[in-house]
């Protein structure tokens, strides 16, 4: 009697390498290639007193237009406006949409870039990082993808100024902005 082999799952490795990004539906206007709302490539936001200013830059040089390639790069910088309290970024939520497509990519893991940074009242910590795009560009718009998302922060406090005040984090909006052909130009 020939006893059936029970299957296995694949080593972890190989599960990783098949899953794919998180998504959830995108937005229509960007799924139809006609954009609802003004084109801007930065934006600026405040919420609980953290402020959120992000700026994006076409790369060309990481850039191959003939095979859709568009590389940008975009800078963030978070600074702590509030007057008495320290704060330390935990982690971070991003959704990035491409044009034409029906779906929101979401990018999500604890802090940037590697760190958890601590920011004491009046503070910023900046930092920069790549979205390389595989897209094709439509004539209705220059705008390649939009992306937006949030922060979550938490509040220090104790005698030493480093104890987490809440086990609740604070959310720091992280506002849309849009990833911009430079050779179409701002509308």
């Amino acid at each position: 009697v020939k006893v059936p082999k029970a299957k296995s799952a694949p080593p972890p490795q190989q599960q990783q390498a098949s899953s794919t990004s998180p998504s959830m539906p995108g937005d229509s206007d960007m799924k139809e290639g006609v954009l609802s709302c003004k084109i801007n490539d930065e934006s600026d936001s405040v919420t609980d007193n953290v402020r959120v200013q992000v700026t994006s830059q076409y790369r060309p040089e990481r850039s191959d237009e003939k095979l859709d390639k568009h590389c940008f790069a975009y800078n963030i910088r978070i600074t702590n406006e509030n007057k008495d309290t320290s704060v330390q970024l935990i982690s971070r939520r991003f959704e990035i949409q491409t044009i034409l497509s029906d779906k929101k990519d979401v990018v999500q893991g604890p802090g940037v870039t590697g760190r958890q940074p601590i920011l004491k009242p009046g503070e910023s910590f900046e930092y920069t990082s790549t979205a390389p795009l595989s897209v094709k560009p439509v004539n209705s718009t220059p705008v390649v993808a939009r992306m937006q998302g949030e922060y979550s922060f938490v509040t220090l406090g104790g005698e030493d100024g480093t104890s987490p005040l809440s086990s609740t984090p604070l959310k720091a909006v992280l506002g849309r902005f849009h990833f911009v052909l430079p050779a179409m130009g701002l509308a």
